[in-house]
């Protein structure tokens, strides 16, 4: 399982996201990886449907590598 959360604050809902990674578990649920994307509208292009902060869209895709290992 991937987790992702986000929000428009420099937090990126990282408790949100910790809370759902903590839990995850007791669901049945494998966490593989999890990624936060903090202060979405600077971060994100709505018009292309993509991450615009390289580092972010870095972690994103290793995440994604982690997923399907």
């Amino acid at each position: 399982m991937l987790l992702l959360a986000t929000s428009p604050g420099p937090g990126g809902a990282a408790n949100v996201l910790a809370g759902a990674v903590g839990s995850a578990p007791y669901f049945a649920g494998d966490v593989k990886a999890s990624v936060s994307l903090p202060s979405f509208y600077d971060n994100f292009d709505m018009a292309t449907g993509k991450v615009t902060n390289a580092e972010i869209d870095t972690k994103l895709k290793e995440a994604v590598e982690e997923l399907v290992k």
